[in-house]
């Protein structure tokens, strides 16, 4: 279980924040654009509420409790 504040890298990340409804927290660079709760994961690409996010261009971060 990946902890408050702990970077999303792997599949398995992601797929426990699908599956428990943890929030994640997205940034770009230093810059916040987005939190909520995961809809869908691939190898490429992460889906927010409805938004895609190119994996190797956003940081995902933990944000249990949110």
């Amino acid at each position: 279980m990946p902890h408050k504040g702990e970077l999303l890298t792997h599949q398995r990340h992601f797929q426990y924040h699908i599956q428990y409804a943890v929030p994640v927290e997205i940034y770009k660079g230093d810059v916040h654009i987005d939190i909520g709760v995961l809809t869908a994961v691939d190898e490429a690409f992460v889906e927010l509420q409805g938004t895609l996010y190119n994996r190797s261009l956003f940081t995902f971060v933990s944000r249990p409790g949110y």
